[in-house]
């Protein structure tokens, strides 16, 4: 796969001169790019520490407040969809009651 992307920018920069401004598209194919986001993901797991014991967090603590604020969005949008289904029921049970 890297021999292919090889030859893409080869092919790419043989068939037209060089740019004066570099646009912010990405130069990759967007398979190209999955593929090496892949193998990099693949390889920092590899090389990167192992948990020590059972438990043990495996990515690096300077995650640890992204993935914080991840999960607070990610509890404060479950939670309003409770509500909303809360206020959904109770509106039906009302509507239910007094028909």
């Amino acid at each position: 796969m890297i021999t292919q992307a090889t030859k893409y920018l080869h092919t790419l920069k043989a068939g037209r001169s060089a740019p004066r401004y570099r646009g912010n598209s990405p130069s990759l194919p967007a398979n190209i790019q999955d593929h090496l986001g892949q193998l990099l993901r693949a390889e920092y797991y590899e090389r990167g520490d192992k948990p020590r014991f059972l438990g043990d967090p495996a990515l690096p603590l300077e995650f640890d407040p992204y993935l914080q604020r991840l999960d607070q969005k990610e509890r404060d949008l479950r939670s309003s969809m409770i509500a909303e289904k809360g206020r959904h029921a109770v509106a039906a049970a009302l509507l239910g009651v007094h028909a």
